[in-house]
């Protein structure tokens, strides 16, 4: 058995230290610089840390240092918008301390607890999409297991369409009374500033997988603010989602036979998972 000890190892950023441990001998430790796989990337995305804090208040600074609330991520897009996020420090004198709040320079994830925080009255989400060669876009609630059902959506909203570009995935907001409007952030932070994306022909339309339904969206422009816009059906027969075909079947092999027998009623089924035909239910 070897005795457990305490091995103290100074760590430097970027190097890797390898060390041999021999029964009885003090470890020999070995620092090598770590292997440049990007060397030849000089200007890479930059982003900021999630703020603000929890008793923090904001400010638009955009001209003079206003408090201010916002009803929309919609309002938050605009690279001039300048926020400051202020909160009290825990000193003797009490003071205020702020810091500068960058919108666009905040990962996705990072932004949906921005907004959730800031706008409780709406419901933040993100999605993944597929992006078709007309730039059409088909797209699914982001969730665990979310790219099979991606799949399954962009089969059924676009069943003949082979040509998929690319993926991606934007931030969605959606009211109580199921408005939804959906951000799709034209910027890459640099520590040079922000940068346009490039370009490609878009033919401005958009569907969500939200919930039981597929909701198309339509471009529209609101003061600064363009993205893309629509409303949850309250109809289960517009725009309900079934697997295509429309009837679902369990089938077993026996002797070289096939024997198949319905699942379930389709009218009475919502599908919206594989497991249907994979035998596990």
């Amino acid at each position: 058995m070897f005795n457990q000890e305490l091995i103290v190892v100074y760590l430097v950023y970027n190097k890797d230290i390898t060390c041999v441990i021999d029964q009885g001998l003090d470890p020999v430790c070995k620092v090598s610089e770590r292997i440049k796989r990007r060397s030849n990337v000089d200007n890479i995305p930059s982003h900021d840390p999630y703020i603000p804090r929890n008793n923090s208040v904001l400010y638009n600074c955009s001209l003079e240092c206003d408090p201010v609330t916002f009803k929309s991520m919609t309002e938050l897009t605009s690279p001039s918008l300048f926020l400051k996020s202020c909160f009290p420090e825990i000193t003797e004198n009490d003071t205020v301390a702020c810091e500068n709040v960058r919108y666009n320079y905040l990962k996705n994830s990072d932004k949906i607890l921005f907004l959730s925080k800031i706008i409780p009255e709406k419901s933040f989400y993100t999605v993944d999409c597929l992006i078709y060669s007309d730039g059409g876009r088909v797209c699914h609630k982001h969730e665990s297991g979310s790219h099979v059902d991606l799949v399954d959506t962009g089969t059924l909203a676009r069943p003949k369409e082979l040509n998929v570009l690319a993926q991606e995935e934007f931030i969605c907001e959606e009211s109580k009374d199921k408005e939804v409007n959906c951000d799709l952030n034209p910027y890459v932070p640099f520590d040079s500033g922000l940068k346009l994306k490039e370009s490609m022909k878009f033919d401005d339309s958009v569907i969500i997988k939200s919930g039981t339904y597929i909701v198309p969206l339509k471009r529209v422009c609101t003061d600064i603010w363009c993205g893309y816009s629509g409303h949850v059906s309250s109809s289960r027969r517009q725009y309900s989602y079934s697997p295509p075909g429309g009837k679902i079947f369990r089938c077993y092999y026996a002797r070289k036979q096939q024997v198949c027998k319905m699942v379930a009623d389709p009218s009475k089924l919502v599908y919206n998972k594989r497991g249907w035909l994979d035998g596990r239910r």
